[in-house]
């Protein structure tokens, strides 16, 4: 599945696309959480620093969710994401995806992947 994300709008629509999709296949719920968590992280700082529109892609591989990110104007978020401070309003975003994800890279060709274990 392919989608082009263009705000928050086309973003919350493409979400609700997959996850339908993900229960029509069985996926646990926890899995489909954490996709959700996953790009709505990635996308949102896309959207809000690049300045740019996205692909999304979403495919289910044997035993991985495979989300790959394109950025209209290339978006590197940090390679580690590290958990913000107790008071700190921002910064825990990246340490949660990468605590729910099996691998996340950035790809040669500027895109951001995330693989999640489905089981």
């Amino acid at each position: 599945m392919i989608f082009e994300i263009e705000n928050y709008v086309t973003l919350k629509s493409a979400v609700k696309e997959f996850c339908d999709v993900f229960n029509q296949k069985n996926i646990p719920s926890e899995r489909i959480f954490d996709s959700k968590l996953v790009v709505y992280e990635l996308l949102g700082n896309v959207l809000k620093h690049s300045g740019g529109s996205a692909k999304l892609a979403v495919e289910l591989l044997q035993e991985y969710i495979e989300l790959k990110i394109m950025a209209e104007r290339v978006f590197c978020p940090p390679q580690k994401g590290k958990c913000a401070e107790v008071f700190s309003e921002h910064g825990r975003g990246l340490f949660l995806v990468d605590s729910v994800c099996t691998e996340r890279t950035f790809t040669e060709d500027g895109g951001i992947l995330v693989r999640i274990k489905i089981k």
